[in-house]
């Protein structure tokens, strides 16, 4: 392996590892921490302001209904959503995000752009495109190895 690949698959590791540090912190000192899949269903339901059935919630995040249904009470709890029953299937609940879970999405929107802005400082236009094309890349390939676990365990 050259240099810059063994550079780039060390950068990965560290940043994985990274991630999860930053995770575990999160939760050690703060009485209300969410995880990446709290704050993923936080942002699909902010997409979707009308709210999404229990069923959708997990579809999307590509977890059971029974986690999609522990998750969504955690939010609740913490007054980021609420559930009220489907107009047209008495047997579905609609989950919408409250204005404390919006408020929570636009700390979290800011958190990531601050992100963005450290990370392309000082870049050029054309570097900036570069570093885009990398992560839409690296994103496929999370994509594409995702699809390939779920064929294998069909």
């Amino acid at each position: 392996m050259d240099e810059l690949k063994q550079r780039l698959n060390s950068i990965f590791a560290d940043g994985y590892h990274n991630l999860l540090l930053m995770e575990e912190t999160k939760r050690k000192y703060s009485s209300a921490s969410f995880s990446f899949r709290d704050r993923t269903a936080i942002d699909f339901l902010v997409k979707n302001p009308e709210g999404r059935p229990v069923s959708d919630v997990a579809d999307y995040l590509k977890i059971s209904r029974p986690s999609t249904t522990t998750l969504i009470k955690k939010l609740e709890k913490n007054g980021l959503v609420t559930k009220v029953p489907d107009p047209y299937n008495n047997r579905s609940t609609i989950v919408k995000v409250t204005r404390k879970g919006r408020q929570y999405f636009r700390y979290q929107s800011q958190y990531r752009e601050d992100m963005v802005k450290i990370v392309v400082a000082g870049m050029s236009d054309e570097e900036k495109e570069v570093i885009y094309e990398g992560f839409r890349r690296l994103n496929q390939f999370f994509i594409a190895s995702i699809n390939e676990s779920e064929e294998k365990h069909k």
